[in-house]
């Protein structure tokens, strides 16, 4: 007989509470869990009904998911009443960016956007907004705009965009058509348009520059 054969696994402990249970699929029917979160809740569950319980870690993985859903239903705190359409919008952004970059905030930054009535803790807002790479977006996105509609700007050489027009001269056609979704200097997005070519592009601030139609 060989190692593996004869290695025993050791039960892992479990909670077994019935009630946990019904606390899970009671979550499960909260119409305003992201994707994320449904899966999970889901795959607890599952779990829970084939293994008779869940783990220690598991428990307190729900137990916080649970608390930070349920919050909100509460009485509002002072931090709820100050909330204010300044502090949605700038958590709307942050949210916006790491949706584009997951895995970071994901379901936190999906109630953001889809739960109108979701009021994040102080702690999930400041720790969302005020991280660095929340703050490097929210500079981009507030600064004033290098270009404006009707500009003619190029490519800079050092661009990585695959774009590929007969004549290096665009004009912008839209500022910020869409979110900054790159934590840096420089990442205002603009739609522009080739001066030869009916198909507009979406380039960020610091690969265009200045240019003067001939």
């Amino acid at each position: 007989m060989d190692y593996y054969s004869s290695y025993k696994k050791t039960p892992v402990p479990r909670i077994s509470d019935d009630k946990i249970l019904e606390r899970i699929l009671a979550l499960k029917k909260n119409s305003n869990i992201s994707p994320n979160v449904f899966s999970f809740i889901s795959s607890l569950a599952a779990g829970f009904k084939k293994y008779g319980g869940v783990t220690r870690k598991q428990y307190e993985a729900f137990c916080e998911i649970e608390e930070s859903y349920l919050h909100n239903e509460s009485r509002p705190s002072d931090w709820a009443l100050q909330y204010n359409d300044k502090h949605r919008e700038i958590a709307h952004i942050c949210a916006l960016y790491y949706c584009d970059n997951p895995p970071y905030y994901g379901d936190l930054s999906y109630r953001l956007l889809y739960d109108n009535n979701f009021i994040p803790t102080e702690k999930q807002y400041r720790a969302l907004t005020e991280n660095k790479y929340s703050l490097k977006v929210l500079q981009s996105h507030y600064a004033e705009s290098k270009y404006k509609v009707n500009d003619y700007v190029s490519l800079r050489k050092n661009n990585p965009t695959r774009i590929r027009e007969s004549t290096n001269l665009f004009v912008v056609v839209q500022v910020a058509p869409e979110p900054v979704t790159t934590a840096a200097k420089g990442t205002k997005k603009y739609k522009i348009l080739p001066l030869d070519n009916k198909e507009t592009y979406i380039v960020e601030e610091r690969w265009l520059k200045k240019a003067n139609k001939k």
